[in-house]
């Protein structure tokens, strides 16, 4: 079997997002691209169970490659394009609660705390498309432009990432930006300019933190 490492930390991730709540019966789907293949997560899956012989390992076209009885999540195509269109090395795509009634209720979620600035500023909502389709998938491409996560309309959410514990990360802080929404509808938010202020004061910090200064 292939693959040994990345099929370990999909295992772990799932598991993850399983044991966070992020998740319910057989919703999401992980994977990590390694050059021109890709290891998954298979259809019909729970991931606080999953395994990694059940991992599935497909092609940038979608072909499986290796021999199994299981078949590629029906989020195939969200996870291909996402890696055809960015820079990712691995993709998350999630049910959290918060995520989903957010993603009813708007168009956009706003930046209601300065870690959002993380996530790149407000994050967009692809429009509603049956799961597995074509149009979901072009919907989620086009919200991920200048982002990382984005939601998906009565959905989840997706992320990307250099891993998958990145990818990870910014599901869960999304939803936790979520959540705070939720409770403060019609609260102050920070527009861009405060964006980009908070990501350049954390470079700079980073910066003398680095040199060896205090970043205080």
């Amino acid at each position: 079997m292939r693959f040994t490492d990345e099929r370990a930390a999909i295992v772990a991730a799932a598991h993850r997002l399983a044991a966070r709540g992020l998740t319910f019966g057989t919703g999401g789907n992980l994977s990590i691209r390694i050059d021109d293949a890709v290891v998954m997560t298979p259809s019909g899956c729970y991931l606080d169970s999953v395994t990694a012989d059940q991992l599935v390992v497909v092609d940038l076209d979608g072909t499986v490659v290796e021999e199994t009885p299981y078949v590629p999540t029906s989020e195939l195509h969200i996870h291909l394009d996402v890696y055809k269109s960015t820079s990712a090395r691995a993709v998350v795509h999630a049910h959290p609660v918060a995520s989903i009634a957010v993603s009813n209720l708007t168009d956009e979620l706003p930046v209601v705390h300065y870690t959002q600035s993380m996530l790149g500023g407000a994050i967009r909502v692809a429009p509603y498309a049956v799961f597995g389709s074509r149009e979901l998938s072009d919907g989620v491409v086009a919200a991920l432009a200048d982002r990382t996560v984005a939601l998906m309309r009565n959905h989840g959410s997706v992320g990307y990432g250099n891993t998958l514990e990145s990818a990870c990360d910014s599901i869960e802080l999304l939803d936790w930006l979520a959540r705070i929404h939720l409770q403060a509808p019609g609260g102050t938010v920070l527009d861009q300019a405060q964006v980009v202020e908070v990501l350049e004061t954390a470079t700079r910090r980073h910066y003398r933190a680095f040199r060896g200064g205090s970043d205080a």
